[in-house]
């Protein structure tokens, strides 16, 4: 047990310290590259018990937002055999985290009005040159706009507010790949209202959805616990931590 602290308290303190997210996923593999799937288990554990506004604790549980960085840290056989000790060990938590379970709604996402649909007789690569550009009202008509790229260069534009990429993280239906990209982009994840749109939203990978509740308040834990419109597994996982957040363990 104190050697799992001493990893996990290791990992906090060196991941503030590395500016780029390759470099903080390459330190983290390091650091479990010899540990067994059972001590893996136990480290995510021991992480995912502390409370994630710590800075270093919101750090690592941003990363592995992302199934595929989880997955890069600890490659593919490693990944199988930590999900497999989890189960052993009855550590829910850290097995959802290695789960693949499609989105509970799928749709194409695409434009809702007449005056967005115009931007659909424009050829693909000039969307996404527009999307870079200055001119708020071309941003606002992109919004809603069904291809990643486009998404992605709206989301590193300097001129797009965190109301327009909650409209994108809103959009019903949506693409799961476009909300992953809003899950896991370097600014926009950290910001709560749009954390929130994602779990909400029935279209994203529940993995996704799941990783995001660590950074939710209670009250909303339970609106995602109540919601029909949601993944059975995204609901079950939101309660289970609303239960550990008001049983003080959090």
């Amino acid at each position: 047990m104190q050697d799992v602290e001493r990893i996990v308290d290791s990992l906090l303190k060196e991941v503030l310290t590395l500016p780029e997210k390759k470099m903080q996923i390459d330190r983290i593999k390091r650091r479990l590259s010899l540990k067994s799937p059972e001590e893996v288990a136990r480290i995510l554990e021991r992480l995912y018990g502390m409370d994630s506004s710590i800075e270093g604790v919101r750090r690592l549980k941003s990363i592995f937002v992302d199934p595929d960085s989880l997955m890069e840290v600890l490659g593919e056989v490693k990944y199988r055999l930590t999900y497999l000790s989890a189960v052993e060990l009855g550590i829910k938590r850290i097995a959802h985290l290695f789960t693949n379970l499609p989105p509970h709604k799928k749709g194409i996402r695409g434009y809702s009005t007449e005056e967005e649909a115009k931007m659909e007789l424009i050829t693909l690569g000039e969307r996404r040159a527009l999307a870079k550009r200055n001119d708020k009202d071309t941003i606002d008509r992109l919004l809603s706009d069904p291809d990643p790229m486009v998404i992605r260069n709206l989301l590193s534009n300097p001129r797009v507010t965190e109301a327009e990429v909650v409209k994108i993280a809103s959009k019903r239906p949506n693409s799961a790949e476009i909300l992953k990209l809003v899950a896991t982009h370097q600014k926009w994840s950290r910001r709560y209202p749009v954390i929130k749109a994602i779990v909400l939203n029935p279209y994203p990978p529940p993995r996704i959805a799941t990783g995001l509740l660590e950074f939710l308040l209670a009250q909303d834990l339970k609106a995602v616990s109540e919601d029909r419109t949601l993944h059975p597994q995204v609901k079950m996982c939101a309660s289970q931590l609303l239960k550990e957040k008001e049983g003080g363990r959090l």
